[in-house]
């Protein structure tokens, strides 16, 4: 790869690392539905010109139910179950779980994807690599009580959707535009959450802070890495475009402890480096969902 296409690819893995440090300050001000809404709407609205301007649209809503159904699935419920979770949990944790997608995209792969399974002592090596680390974190770092494993679960139910949804995109709209695919995945949730979203608006005009963080999020942290995602795509390939995934988790460990003066255990750091080796030797087939 060029210098130019490792620096953005830095940039990509800095910028959804930085996802859940602005969700966590987001929530501040705003409940988990808006916050959802607030990002996807973003996004779609920075995304929509194009892939109107590149005809990516069209191809994929030739069948309006099997892309709803799709997007249902790998962006809706987990960015809901992510931003739901995320009360309870820290960013830095939020970051490693959501990290763990790769693996249950492998473990998923053993039922419905026989061309996707993990191959050999590497795949089976990852498998169980990566369990250690989740059992690392569900065991030590989400011991403070109920909420947190009820936040830690939601969060990891969040990663296996992910998983379920990139296995759709990959049978379903292997050949699509994967800018449509972006595109419509902020359309359809936008428009999902807008009702439930609609019930929560605060009473109290929201800080700046929040109101700041929301927008980044949404913009930045959505729209403009997902459009750096598939530029990159384009330009490196699929595999070296997803190293940007595999980084992500330890920026958001890192944004957590910088700006949110989050405490990071030796177990979580641990369970992080388990999680991605083990999510890169069993599912390095796979292309992993952006958060």
């Amino acid at each position: 790869m060029t210098r130019r296409s490792w620096i953005e690819l830095v940039v990509l893995s800095a910028l959804w690392g930085a996802v859940y440090p602005l969700i966590t300050v987001a929530l501040h001000d705003f409940s988990p539905a808006l916050v959802v809404l607030g990002r996807v709407l973003l996004a779609a609205l920075l995304l929509l010109p194009l892939a109107v301007s590149r005809d990516a649209l069209q191809p994929i809503w030739r069948n309006p139910r099997a892309i709803i159904e799709t997007v249902l699935v790998q962006s809706t419920a987990p960015l809901l179950l992510l931003t739901y979770g995320q009360q309870y949990v820290s960013a830095s944790v939020a970051g490693i779980l959501v990290g763990a997608q790769p693996l249950f995209v492998a473990l998923l792969a053993l039922w419905f994807a026989p061309d996707e399974r993990p191959q050999g002592w590497k795949g089976l090596t990852g498998i169980v690599l990566g369990l250690v680390g989740l059992i690392m974190l569900f065991g030590v770092d989400l011991r403070g009580g109920r909420m947190a494993l009820f936040g830690g679960t939601l969060i990891l139910v969040a990663a296996v959707c992910y998983a379920a949804g990139a296995m759709m995109i990959h049978r379903r709209y292997a050949e699509a535009p994967p800018l449509g695919v972006a595109t419509s995945a902020m359309l359809v949730t936008t428009v999902a959450v807008v009702a439930p979203a609609s019930a929560t608006v605060p009473t109290r005009l929201p800080g700046v802070e929040a109101t700041g963080a929301l927008l980044v999020l949404g913009i930045v942290c959505t729209g403009a890495t997902l459009a750096l995602f598939y530029t990159l795509i384009t330009r490196v390939g699929p595999a070296r475009a997803a190293l940007a995934f595999y980084l992500s988790p330890a920026f958001a460990v890192a944004f957590g402890v910088a700006f949110l003066r989050e405490q990071i255990s030796v177990s979580a750091v641990l369970g992080l480096g388990a999680i991605v080796v083990g999510s890169v030797l069993a599912a390095h087939r796979s292309d992993p969902t952006p958060p």
